[in-house]
């Protein structure tokens, strides 16, 4: 009797283990993702753009659009070229972004949520002096965002593009502040080809996004990737993205 006891008690002690051990192993990722060297890099070249600004003091956390991004077009005359490049940047960045967000053009200003400016310096600083606050030299392009202070969702964005800048920069600068807009901020003096590269020159045409550029702004609009997340948290998001 007591053997039998004894036998009935170290079988239900061992099934016990084996539950609880499926039960941690089930808790626990015995897989867990490492990072590549390019994984690395994309990680560092992701927290440099995305949870930072250039100019302005930036919360160090994901930034970003919840709800469509509804564009005005403010221009003072025909500008077919310009505005042709910006529905090719705004096709761009919706066939990238992977969690509904996406960029819509309007031609009702009132119900527009980020205005693109086609004019020249003079005529709109006077009517809006924030976007030229940081800039005491001449500028090709500039963009400012701004967002919710306790979700950290973007609400509102604006851009200057200089219609009196050379054809042959005008589509790199649209490219860069439409970007930057949908929480991209900050530039980068690491990939010449990116089109966050901050030391650009008369030879440095960007005109498509990166390898490296698509890979952030679809881990920035990743269904995973929420915003007011800080690095650490961000980090711990783009491996569970990448493990996929």
């Amino acid at each position: 009797m007591r053997n039998k006891l004894l036998r009935k008690k170290t079988t239900l002690f061992i099934s016990l283990i084996i539950i609880i051990g499926i039960a941690i192993y089930n808790v626990v990722d015995f897989k867990e993702y490492e990072f590549s060297e390019y994984d690395i890099e994309l990680v560092n070249y992701f927290n440099e753009v995305a949870l930072n600004a250039e100019y302005d003091v930036s919360p160090n956390k994901i930034t970003k659009w919840t709800e469509p991004m509804k564009v005005f077009i403010f221009k003072e005359k025909e500008l077919n070229y310009e505005v042709s490049i910006i529905k090719n940047t705004i096709e761009k960045i919706n066939n990238l972004v992977q969690d509904g967000f996406q960029v819509q053009l309007t031609d009702d200003p009132k119900k527009c949520n980020a205005v693109i400016f086609l004019t020249e310096r003079e005529i709109l600083e006077p009517l809006v002096p924030t976007l030229f606050e940081n800039f005491n030299t001449e500028v090709d392009g500039a963009a400012e965002i701004i967002f919710d202070l306790e979700t950290f969702e973007i609400i509102n964005a604006k851009i200057f593009i200089d219609i009196l800048q050379p054809k042959e920069t005008i589509e790199t600068t649209i490219l860069e502040e439409i970007t930057q807009i949908i929480g991209l901020m900050n530039d980068s003096e690491k990939y010449y080809d990116s089109v966050f590269y901050e030391n650009k020159v008369d030879s440095i045409i960007t005109v498509e996004y990166s390898k490296m550029d698509k890979e952030i702004i679809k881990i920035l609009y990743h269904p995973k990737m929420k915003p007011g997340l800080d690095y650490n948290k961000a980090e711990k998001v783009i491996k569970q993205i990448l493990k996929k």
